[in-house]
């Protein structure tokens, strides 16, 4: 048997999300499998930004009821088996190897596993893997989109979630938000028990979703964001007031504590959770790498992953909250993103920039394409590099963040591990 690493390595790595056929392929190997999917109750979640944050405080809320919940996330900031996970463990290395032989074994005669991409082969061993394992729930957050998402071969989701949709893949999505909404609502399928669509969404995203759902036959609620103050969640459910301490920064997560406090209302109302003690418990704790995750101080650190123009805005008022003297970024993008949009953001807001190259084999923007954009930018090889320099020139009072794409942090991330 192919250990997990030769497993990986070999990997087709062809980027074929956003393909209508794809997702019609991927039911046929998952009908083989005898439809894992449904053995257990899914969350299935898209949108643009927030997927994350939401995912993360649903998984977290459900294990502490007393559920065993596999959850699926991407991109992996370390170990790519991040990305499958039960009750906060990676999937083992053997466990994964086990899984993916058992799925060869059945792939259609006309099929070889090279003929399935990476992210296709990390879901049929997600669904799986989680069968195998007897979860009761699991989350599951979309790579790219929702429609023609491999995560998409799923049969219909207990619950579906749309987080907030905005520009970001329009490569692949489609230029214009009507079209980027359409994408993320077609993981709303009949027979989905309710659909929740997170606060201050676009018109035409809001017009699009409820159409869906009621094309669907499947019941709609929209969100009200929730309060974060001096670090407490104040949550208004059901006539009833919660104030508890909450352990994650940004402005933009009330949006998102929002979305989950309506889901687990909805659980709470059928009897799936018999009291808010389990999410509670939740707020006070839950953490999340790369999503403003401060590291140190004097001078602060700050790592988040935001990768597009709303994610970017979404940091910079957050920023604009912090008690500081100066504003450090260091800076990497992937080439496939709206990089102009971001560099005018942040550029209102830092003092000082720093510019390197991610950490991504073939979508990496190189450093020095972002220089015309940025003249007075310093340059750095790497991200890693970027942060070191950036301390070497910040006061105890600045600010330092490191941002741009998940995959500038990823190497930072990995630094801290390694201490």
């Amino acid at each position: 048997m192919q250990t997990y690493e030769q497993i990986n390595a070999g990997f087709n790595r062809q980027m074929l999300g956003g393909q209508q056929d794809r997702v019609k392929f991927l039911r046929r190997i998952l009908t083989r499998l005898k439809n894992p999917d449904q053995r257990f109750k899914i969350i299935h979640i898209a949108g643009t930004n927030g997927k994350g944050s939401t995912g993360t405080m649903l998984e977290q809320g459900l294990q502490n009821a007393g559920y065993r919940v596999g959850y699926f996330s991407s991109p992996a900031l370390v170990d790519d088996r991040e990305q499958i996970k039960v009750n906060d463990h990676l999937i083992s290395k053997k466990d994964f190897a086990m899984t993916y032989q058992k799925i060869t074994e059945r792939l259609p005669i006309d099929l070889s596993p090279d003929d399935i991409t990476i992210f296709e082969w990390w879901t049929l061993i997600m669904l799986q893997y989680f069968a195998d394992q007897k979860v009761d729930w699991a989350v599951i957050e979309c790579g790219l989109g929702g429609q023609d998402d491999a995560t998409n071969i799923i049969n219909a989701p207990f619950i579906s979630v749309i987080t907030h949709v905005a520009f970001d893949h329009t490569r692949i999505l489609g230029p214009t938000i009507t079209q980027i909404a359409q994408a993320k609502a077609g993981i709303i399928k009949n027979g989905t028990k309710q659909v929740f669509l997170a606060p201050h969404q676009e018109k035409d995203t809001l017009t699009i979703i409820k159409a869906k759902a009621h094309q669907q036959r499947v019941g709609l609620t929209q969100a009200d964001a929730q309060s974060i103050v001096d670090g407490k969640a104040i949550l208004k459910v059901n006539h009833k007031i919660y104030k508890v301490p909450f352990n994650l920064l940004g402005t933009f997560q009330s949006e998102n504590l929002g979305t989950v406090v309506s889901v687990f209302n909805f659980l709470f109302q059928r009897r799936l959770v018999t009291s808010w003690q389990p999410l509670l418990s939740t707020l006070a704790t839950v953490k999340i790498a790369g999503r403003m995750q401060k590291i140190a101080d004097h001078p602060s650190i700050i790592l988040d992953g935001a990768h597009n123009p709303d994610a970017a805005k979404q940091l910079t008022e957050t920023i604009s909250k912090f008690p500081r003297n100066k504003v450090i970024m260091v800076l990497g993008f992937l080439a496939d993103k709206n990089i102009s949009q971001m560099v005018k953001i942040y550029q209102q807001m830092a003092d000082k920039i720093i510019i390197t190259t991610p950490d991504h084999p073939t979508r990496a923007l190189d450093v020095s394409e972002l220089k015309s954009a940025l003249p007075q930018a310093i340059i750095a090889d790497n991200p890693r590099k970027g942060l070191v320099v950036a301390k070497k020139i910040a006061e105890p009072n600045d600010l330092i963040i490191v941002t741009g794409s998940f995959y500038t942090i990823k190497d930072i991330e990995a630094s801290l591990d390694e201490k």
